[in-house]
């Protein structure tokens, strides 16, 4: 409810047939972000039970720049890079936002997928792989993708470089490409080192390398099952403690977010993070600005929010 001034001097876009409704109240967040709008209780409990096809909102997802929006009853609207084979476009990729924003939620799923395939693919293969770097920080925190992502890593032991090799035909079956970068090299206590693949898809690369031994190949040696991560729907492979490894690797202070190392200046990934800050965004009001949210906590990264 609002008083009828109020809303008169706020105005409605007539320009919009469909989502004038969402419109008034997205731009009232945006002019007053510090306050919480409330709906009427009668109005909360009246369905509109006919779906509304997403072109029905283009014009609305144009004005704001909205790659992705949840509906009240599951329904999700995609705009933007093709996602799933629906989307109001055939781009594969929005392509990466500048520093400050977050990656198109569509984008994000589709660096998820690679991510699932290489792992299913391994699995199948008896290839032990694990989640590595930014990729199983993602894990930890959100059960997938970070939302500053901008590639993805996975390794795998360099002795099976050659088996990983013979996956070529089913990546490219796939429609992926597949980057044979480096072989491996000798040796580390006596097994072989290094050993890289990139494989690419929709405008992204993820980087699988070899290591003389993973903890996962180590765990089954001694009879125990690898430790399994959550990752965008799917269990994956991982160090034997997920959550000890990432602090490991980025420090105590691993919930609290922070932009991709590149992003913010940092000249080298093993540099330690300074966490808990987000870069101020450079689109003001912008539904991506990732300084619009705390630098801590996953929830409001979630689907509640539109982005």
């Amino acid at each position: 409810m609002a008083r009828t001034k109020e809303l008169q001097d706020f105005g409605i876009d007539e320009k919009l047939h469909f989502g004038s409704f969402q419109d008034i109240f997205w731009r009232l967040k945006l002019k007053h972000p510090e306050k919480v709008v409330a709906s009427c209780p009668d109005v909360m409990f009246n369905k509109y039970e006919q779906e509304i096809p997403d072109e029905k909102y283009d014009a609305l997802a144009q004005k704001w720049d909205v790659k992705k929006w949840v509906e009240s009853n599951g329904q999700v609207h995609w705009y933007g890079c093709q996602r799933g084979g629906h989307a109001r476009d055939n781009k594969s990729s929005c392509g990466i936002p500048a520093t400050g924003l977050a990656v198109p939620p569509c984008d994000l799923e589709n660096l998820a997928d690679i991510v699932k395939f290489i792992m299913k693919e391994c699995e199948n293969a008896e290839i032990y792989c694990e989640l590595n770097a930014g990729t199983l920080l993602g894990a930890v925190k959100f059960k997938g993708v970070l939302p500053w992502e901008r590639d993805a890593d996975i390794q795998f032991p360099s002795e099976n470089y050659t088996a990983f090799q013979k996956l070529r035909p089913r990546f490219e079956a796939a429609g992926y490409k597949f980057d044979d970068r480096k072989g491996t090299e000798c040796c580390t206590d006596g097994r072989k080192t290094s050993g890289i693949f990139v494989i690419y898809r929709n405008g992204w690369g993820v980087d699988v390398y070899g290591k003389p031994r993973l903890e996962s190949e180590m765990l089954v040696a001694n009879g125990q099952q690898p430790t399994k991560v959550m990752f965008a729907g799917q269990w994956v492979t991982a160090m034997r403690n997920p959550g000890l490894s990432a602090r490991n690797r980025y420090g105590p202070n691993i919930y609290k977010h922070v932009e991709h190392w590149y992003d913010i200046g940092m000249k080298s990934v093993v540099m330690r993070y300074k966490s808990g800050v987000f870069t101020k965004c450079p689109q003001p009001g912008h539904m991506g600005c990732l300084d619009q949210f705390r630098p801590d906590g996953n929830l409001q990264l979630g689907d509640s929010s539109v982005t």
